[in-house]
């Protein structure tokens, strides 16, 4: 988020935590991309750490004088301050539509997108205004009416109805909800 990068994962009993991805000693980065893991090992030194942030192993450490392994413990991320801070007021509108800690992790897409970013920002926050246009198929899902857009502190929120239920779009569901949080994260 941001400049600053996270690890999420999930652990066995299915709780999700969030850490920095950085390891506590000498502030390497731990992991990138997605995947499925039991721990993360720090690739510099080979420090351990659990999926709920503990320390389980710190390499070649005896002898050092007064080491607590919970000093290095990987603090993990309160997601209500999370959301507090990011979302602010427009928190409760990301729940009741569908985007919490209920969804499932299905896959990961990544999309290299030539083009200038800002234009593309620009394009994707101008209402839905190019939709009947430039996404026909998209277009013909929706209720162009219902569309609206509310602004809140660092967040952008798009919405509108789906169309007649006959000609629903399996990717759209029974409506479209779409966010840019600034700087830089948009959720469709």
């Amino acid at each position: 988020m941001g400049n600053v990068e996270f690890v999420v994962c999930r652990d066995d009993n299915g709780k999700i935590a969030a850490f920095h991805n950085v390891c506590r000693h000498h502030a390497s980065l731990l992991v990138s991309g997605s995947g499925k893991t039991s721990c993360f090992t720090c690739p510099y030194h080979g420090w351990t750490y659990g999926l709920n942030g503990e320390l389980r192993k710190a390499t070649r450490i005896s002898g050092i004088e007064d080491f607590s392994i919970n000093v290095f413990r990987r603090d993990n991320i309160d997601t209500d301050n999370v959301a507090s801070e990011w979302l602010g007021s427009s928190s409760e509108l990301f729940s009741l539509n569908g985007v919490d800690t209920t969804l499932t992790y299905v896959c990961r897409r990544e999309y290299i997108i030539e083009c200038n970013w800002k234009v593309f920002c620009d394009n994707y926050l101008d209402g839905g205004y190019h939709v009947p246009f430039a996404h026909k198929g998209l277009a013909s899902g929706l209720s162009l009416d219902s569309y609206t857009t509310s602004i809140f502190e660092k967040v952008s929120i798009q919405s509108a109805e789906g169309g007649s239920k006959e000609k629903e779009d399996d990717r759209l569901g029974s409506k479209a909800f779409y966010a840019f949080i600034y700087p830089n994260f948009m959720i469709n």
